[in-house]
C-alpha cells in the first residue's frame, strides 16, 4: 500500500542542502528589493523568533517522528530522517534560547540581526529623505543616505534635499515619446554636416540600441492603387518627398523624420510612450507633488547607482553623505537633472556622466562605462516598479537592495520563499548554541558554498513509501493512524488484527488508562487478553506475545495488576503457563535487527552506567577531563533510551522525586512521559528526544517537576538516581512473585487466603501455644501469600 509521508517538501523557513538543514531567517519581505516597511519587517522577525520558527520546527519534528515510525531500523531512509530529527532538535534548542526574556541568550535576536546587517554582505540598506518621514525608520550601516534632521529653525540639514526643493518646482518636464528619444539620440551621435548615408546608418543603429528593432531604411513597399511595389530609398527619393534640393537641402532632423515615416510606420505600435520613469511624472500636477516625486526618484536612482558602485568595487563611499557635505555639488547635480528633463534627455545617463565628471568627489576607482550605466538603469527600473507597486512604503523612507550577482563569501543573504533571508546559524547567539557549536559551524561552512539560489522545495525529501497494513498497525499509535488518508485509516481499523495490535501497542507504551478503556469496550475481552500479536515498544523492541507476557517481561507491576483484574480463570491459567515458559526459556524479541531472548528487562546496563559515572566523577573533575565526564553521561543516556515506558514514567511522575529514595509501593503510577529541557526551557516527551544517548542524558534527583534534560550533572544527583533505580529494580523483581500468586487457580488462592487469614488471627491473639505450627509451612509468608479478593479489588 502506498502511504504518504508527513515530512513536508516546502516547509516554512527550512531549506535542506546535501542532508544539512538550514533555518532561514526572514529579514525583510521581497526578492531584489525589500517590499516591507520597517514596522512590517520587525513584526516578521518577531513572529519568527517569538514562536513562528519553533512552531514550524516542532511540526517538522512531529512529521519526522511519524515517518521514522513507519521505517525499519537500519533503513537508509530512516537513517536520513533520524539525522534530520537530530538537527531539528538542535534548532529547537537554540531558537528557544533566543526568545525574548530567555536567560540562556543575553543577546536578543534584534541585536543579533542588527550586528549581522552591519557586516559587509550582498544586502545594502538605503535611507531616503521624503517630505513626510516615518519616525520608526531605522537603517543599519546604510550604503546611501541623506541627512534627515533639521536645524534649530526647522531648515533641513541635507544640502541635496534643499537643492531639490529649490530647483525642482520650476522644472519643466518635456513630453518624451519614443520617436523624440530616438531622434535626439541620432542627432547627438551624428557628426557635423552628416551625409544621407551616415544619417541612415546611425538611425538604423539607434533603433536597435534603444528599442531592439531591426529596421530596413534602404527600401519600403509603396502602394499605388491596388498594387504594391518595392521602393528603394536614397537621397533623391527623400528629397522628392520633402521637395528639397541642392539649393534648399533637408536638415538631418528632416531626413530622420522622412526615413521614419516611410520605412518604420508600424515601429511605434510595440514601443511604450515613455522610456524613463522620470518622464512618467505629469508636468501639470501641483508643484509640491511634482517636486516631491522628482526628489524621491532622484534619490532612489542615486541609491541604486551607489549600491552598484559598492557591489562592483568602484567606490566605497556613501554618495548621499558626499552630496550633503557640498551645497555646490548638490546644486550642480540637481540643476543637471532639471535641465535634462526640460530637454527630454536621458536623466539616468546624465547622472552617471555627472558622477564620472566628479569622480574625485565620489572616489570612483574607474569611470562608469556603457555597460555599467545600462545595468544601473535596468536595476533602477525593476526596483522602482517593485516598490511603487505596493502600498507598504507610503513614506518611501528606507529599503534594502539585494545584489543578486555577487558570488562567494560575500553572499550572506538569499531569497527564500518570497523573503530576503539570513542563515540562522550566522545570527545564532553563541550562548544559545552552546550545546551544539560544532553543528552550527558545519551549517555555516555548507551555506558558504551555495550558489545563491535557494529552491523553495527540498527535493531530497521522499514523499511516499510502500507499507503493508500489518506494518502500519504494528508501528503506529492510534493517534498517528489519524494522520493517514481516511481510506487507509478505514482499511486499518477494519483489519482483523487491529484490536489486538492497538491494545498491545498501548500496553507496551505504558498507556494503562487507554489500554483499560479499550478492554472495557471490548466484546471479546478474554480473546484480546489471550491473543498474541506483533507490536513494538518505544525502545524499538518488537515482540510477538500477549499483553500480560510483555508487562511481566518489562516488570511493569501496575500494568500487570490492571490486566489481572480483567482476566477470567481460563485466561489466568493460560497466562500462568506462559510466564512459566518465560521463566524457563525467556521471551524472544527483535531490536535494531538483532534477535534477543531474556526472561525480564535487565536494569543492569542503566545501573552500571550510573555507577560508572559516580565512580569516575571525582577523578575526572580533578583532572579537568570534561570529555570523560561527557562520555560517561552520554552512556547513561544510551541506557535510558532502552528502558521500558513504566521506568521512564517513574522518572517523570510529578508527585515525588528520586531523593529521598521512594518506596515504589504507590497504589498507582501516573503514566506521564514529560521531561524538562533545561537548554530550551521547554517541556518535551521522553521518547521523542533525538539527542538522548548521543548528546545528553536525563536526571531526576530532587527536582520537583519531572525528569530533567541536563548536559553536565553533579555526582550527587547521579548517586540519587542510581539509588532510586536500584530500589525500583528490587521492588519490581520481588513483585513478580505476586504475579504468579495472582494467576494461580481460584481454589488455591482461596486456600492460601484462608491460611494467611488464620495466621493473622493467631498472631493477633498472641496465641503461641504451639510454636511448631509456624515452622511447618515456611514458604507461606506475607511475601508470597495473598488474601482473597474479588475480581474488582486492587489486591489481585
Amino acid at each position: 500500500m502506498r502511504i504518504p509521508l508527513r515530512e513536508p517538501l516546502s516547509p516554512r523557513y527550512i531549506y535542506i542542502n546535501k542532508g544539512i538543514i538550514h533555518l532561514m531567517v526572514p529579514v525583510v519581505g521581497g526578492q531584489e528589493i525589500s517590499t516591507d516597511n520597517t514596522c512590517r519587517a520587525r513584526l516578521a522577525l518577531k513572529d519568527f523568533f517569538e514562536g513562528g520558527a519553533l512552531q514550524e520546527l516542532n511540526a517538522y519534528k512531529d512529521a519526522l517522528i511519524f515517518d521514522i515510525a513507519l521505517l525499519e531500523a537500519g533503513n537508509p531512509l530512516r537513517i536520513e530522517k533520524e539525522g534530520r530529527l537530530t538537527q531539528i532538535e538542535a534548532y529547537i534548542s537554540a531558537a528557544s534560547s533566543m526568545q525574548s526574556g530567555s536567560e540562556h541568550a543575553p543577546m536578543s535576536y534584534n541585536n543579533a540581526i542588527n550586528a549581522y546587517l552591519a557586516k559587509p554582505s550582498n544586502l545594502y540598506s538605503i535611507q531616503l529623505r521624503p517630505r513626510y518621514q516615518d519616525s520608526f525608520s531605522i537603517v543599519i550601516n546604510p550604503a546611501f543616505s541623506l541627512e534627515r534632521k533639521n536645524d534649530a529653525t526647522g531648515t533641513p540639514l541635507s544640502a541635496l534635499y534643499n537643492a531639490m526643493q529649490d530647483i525642482f518646482p520650476s522644472t519643466e518636464i518635456a513630453l518624451q515619446d519614443p520617436r523624440s528619444v530616438l531622434t535626439t539620440a541620432v542627432l547627438e551621435a551624428l557628426p557635423e554636416s552628416p551625409g544621407f548615408k551616415k544619417i541612415r546608418k546611425v538611425l538604423t543603429q539607434k533603433c536597435k540600441e534603444l528599442f531592439n528593432q531591426d529596421i530596413d531604411f534602404t527600401s519600403y513597399f509603396r502602394r499605388v492603387g491596388d498594387k504594391a511595389f518595392k521602393q528603394m530609398v536614397d537621397q533623391n527619393h527623400i528629397n522628392e518627398l520633402l521637395r528639397c534640393g541642392p539649393t534648399n537641402p533637408a536638415t538631418p532632423e528632416e531626413n530622420i523624420d522622412a526615413l521614419l515615416d516611410t520605412c518604420a510606420l508600424r515601429m511605434w505600435v510595440t514601443i511604450p510612450a515613455n522610456t524613463s520613469f522620470f518622464y512618467s511624472i505629469p508636468d501639470n500636477i501641483p508643484v509640491d507633488i511634482k517636486t516631491e516625486s522628482l526628489s524621491i526618484m532622484t534619490q532612489f536612482f542615486l541609491a541604486n547607482l551607489n549600491v552598484y558602485c559598492k557591489a562592483k568595487g568602484i567606490s566605497t563611499q556613501n554618495f548621499g553623505v558626499i552630496l550633503d557635505a557640498s551645497t555646490d555639488l548638490s546644486k550642480d547635480l540637481v540643476q543637471l537633472v532639471s535641465n535634462t528633463l526640460s530637454t527630454g534627455g536621458e536623466v539616468e545617463k546624465a547622472i552617471c556622466t555627472f558622477c564620472n565628471a566628479k569622480a574625485e568627489h565620489f572616489a570612483l576607482s574607474r569611470a562608469l562605462n556603457e555597460n555599467d550605466i545600462t545595468a544601473v538603469q535596468q536595476k533602477f527600473e525593476r526596483t522602482w516598479l517593485t516598490v511603487t507597486g505596493t502600498d507598504e512604503n507610503p513614506h518611501m523612507d528606507d529599503f534594502m537592495i539585494l545584489d543578486t550577482e555577487t558570488a562567494g563569501e560575500a553572499v550572506k543573504f538569499v531569497v527564500h520563499q518570497g523573503a530576503i533571508c539570513a542563515n540562522f546559524a550566522e545570527v545564532v547567539d553563541p550562548v544559545a548554541a552552546w550545546a551544539t557549536p560544532e553543528y552550527f559551524a558545519r551549517v555555516r561552512t555548507d551555506f558558504a558554498a551555495h550558489d545563491g539560489v535557494i529552491p523553495s522545495q527540498n527535493e531530497v525529501v521522499v514523499t511516499e513509501i510502500d507499507v503493508e497494513i500489518e506494518t502500519l498497525l504494528t508501528r503506529l499509535s492510534e493517534s498517528q493512524l489519524n494522520y493517514l488518508p481516511q481510506t487507509v485509516q478505514d482499511e486499518c481499523r477494519a483489519h482483523p488484527i487491529y484490536p489486538s495490535m492497538y491494545f498491545l501497542k498501548e500496553v507496551a507504551r505504558g498507556s494503562q488508562d487507554v489500554a483499560e478503556a479499550f478492554l472495557d469496550r471490548a466484546e471479546n475481552k478474554q480473546t484480546l487478553l489471550k491473543t498474541p500479536a506483533i507490536f513494538t515498544d518505544y525502545s524499538g523492541r518488537t515482540f510477538n506475545c500477549t499483553a500480560y507476557e510483555y508487562a511481566y517481561w518489562a516488570k511493569d507491576t501496575h500494568m500487570q495488576r490492571m490486566l489481572e483484574r480483567h482476566m477470567d480463570e481460563e485466561t489466568r491459567a493460560q497466562m500462568l503457563t506462559r510466564i512459566n515458559a518465560i521463566e524457563a526459556a525467556g521471551l524472544r524479541y527483535q531490536q535494531h535487527g538483532e534477535e534477543h531472548c531474556s526472561a525480564h528487562f535487565d536494569f543492569g546496563p542503566l545501573k552500571q552506567a550510573l555507577q560508572a559515572f559516580v565512580n569516575g566523577y571525582d577523578g575526572w573533575c580533578d583532572a579537568d577531563n570534561l570529555i570523560a565526564i561527557q562520555e560517561a553521561w552520554i552512556a547513561v543516556g544510551k541506557a535510558q533510551c532502552d528502558i521500558p515506558a513504566h521506568v521512564a514514567q517513574e522518572y517523570c511522575r510529578k508527585d515525588r522525586s528520586f531523593a529521598p529514595v521512594p518506596t515504589f509501593k504507590e497504589e498507582s503510577l501516573p503514566r506521564g512521559l514529560t521531561i524538562y529541557n533545561w537548554s530550551t526551557g521547554c517541556h518535551d516527551s521522553w521518547f521523542s528526544q533525538a539527542g538522548l544517548g548521543s548528546k545528553f542524558a536525563l536526571l531526576r534527583w530532587s527536582f520537583q517537576v519531572t525528569a530533567n534534560l541536563v548536559l553536565w550533572p553533579t555526582s550527587e544527583g547521579v548517586k540519587a538516581d542510581l539509588a532510586a533505580i536500584s530500589r525500583l529494580d528490587e521492588v519490581r523483581t520481588e513483585e513478580l512473585l505476586q504475579a504468579r500468586a495472582n494467576l494461580t487457580p481460584k481454589v488455591m488462592r482461596e486456600i492460601r487466603g484462608r491460611i494467611h487469614q488464620f495466621f493473622q488471627e493467631v498472631e493477633a491473639r498472641q496465641s503461641l501455644a504451639d510454636p511448631l505450627l509456624w515452622n511447618t509451612e515456611p514458604e507461606m509468608t506475607d511475601e508470597n501469600i495473598t488474601p482473597v479478593h474479588s475480581q474488582s479489588g486492587t489486591g489481585l
